[in-house]
């Protein structure tokens, strides 16, 4: 897992290396995940899909852009992000953790060249798992526990990332959307993440 993230960050370097623009349009991302997971399979599963709510989380990490154009540019970044779901019953809480290193592959199109601009977003994503907790929590200290279940989840996820937001100076707002595309459970039915995210974000350059 250390090679493919290694190789997909040198690789990501190399190119905006290349290019004289790289060091007028480099910055930071700050924000906040809501989670949840998707699961499909026997009637149990689908119960246990039903009770899953959203599980906040923190994204952050910085990003790159290359113009291509007045109009568009590529946009690729690399985030700590965490994923999940949550479920409340009976006064107690059980939730599931899913930590990555993601490079989101985007490229973006900006709606105007003033002080406040517009833009829309989207592109592939490639997660990295760094790691996964099954946490139950609010019941007698019998019951309660935390266990690294990293073992039935997929090392790589693949999803589609979209959205839009303004940028305003050297700061800006976005929200967007993560559409897990592949199953990330082995050994179970199917799991797939739906994250949306609000983030800050903050240029050095233009």
């Amino acid at each position: 897992m250390k090679f493919r993230v290694g190789a997909i960050l040198a690789a990501v370097a190399m190119f905006v290396a290349a290019s004289p623009t790289y060091a007028q349009n480099v910055g930071l991302k700050v924000g906040v995940n809501f989670a949840d997971l998707a699961i499909s399979g026997s009637d149990d599963e689908v119960e246990l899909d039903e009770i899953l709510g959203n599980k906040t989380g923190f994204v952050a990490g910085g990003f790159i852009e290359v113009p291509v154009s007045p109009a568009f540019s590529f946009a690729p970044e690399v985030l700590f992000t965490q994923k999940g779901a949550k479920a409340e019953q009976g006064g107690g809480t059980f939730s599931l953790e899913l930590t990555q290193v993601q490079v989101p592959v985007l490229f973006k199109a900006n709606f105007s060249s003033g002080s406040v601009r517009p833009f829309v977003t989207a592109g592939p994503a490639f997660g990295f798992k760094t790691s996964t907790k099954a946490k139950l929590e609010g019941f007698s200290s019998e019951v309660d526990f935390e266990e690294d279940n990293g073992d039935e989840i997929e090392p790589v996820e693949f999803s589609l990332v979209f959205g839009g937001g303004v940028k305003f100076g050297q700061a800006s707002l976005e929200a967007r959307y993560d559409l897990g595309l592949n199953d990330l459970a082995k050994d179970v039915s199917e799991i797939k993440s739906r994250t949306f995210s609000v983030l800050f974000g903050f240029s050095f350059g233009k």
